[in-house]
């Protein structure tokens, strides 16, 4: 069976975590900077206003955690933590938002592709939240396992 190559293996969980904080920064903006959102002519203004507050939030946060995460090793837990907290934070709101009454995750002028039958960004929602805590779960676990061996791992 193929290994993956040792610097692909120590660095398999910040990986994750940049992938999640990725899709953060950048899907809001493909999925919301158009006509069925921000450019929607039904929209309000202060609606409006919502929805690019809702897209640069992520965006900003999302790159701060990226930042964090790749600047320096040696505040290892402090960056996985921010790294996981800014994904799971943003795409786990979508789960509880889907028990608000009168809330939908389409609407039928603008409606969402389906992935075996999950709404598209409910199913991303939960990629995204998931790789966001494996990520922080692998790199926790293989800084620990450093530790405990007396060596810090090799981040580059």
């Amino acid at each position: 069976m193929l290994k993956p190559p040792g610097i692909l293996r120590r660095n398999s969980g910040r990986l994750l975590l940049s992938v999640a904080n990725l899709a953060t920064v950048l899907a809001p903006f493909t999925a919301d900077w158009n006509q069925s959102h921000i450019f929607n002519d039904e929209w309000p203004s202060h609606a409006r206003f919502h929805g690019v507050v809702a897209v640069g939030t992520p965006a900003g946060l999302g790159i701060f955690a990226l930042w964090h995460l790749w600047r320096s090793p040696a505040d290892g837990g402090v960056s996985r933590a921010i790294a996981a907290a800014v994904p799971i934070s943003y795409w786990g709101s979508f789960f509880p938002a889907l028990l608000v009454p009168g809330t939908g995750v389409d609407d039928p002028a603008h409606r969402v592709g389906r992935i075996a039958g999950i709404p598209i960004n409910v199913f991303w929602a939960t990629v995204t939240t998931v790789s966001a805590f494996v990520g922080w779960l692998l790199d926790s676990r293989m800084h620990s396992t450093s530790r405990r061996s007396g060596r810090e791992p090799s981040r580059r």
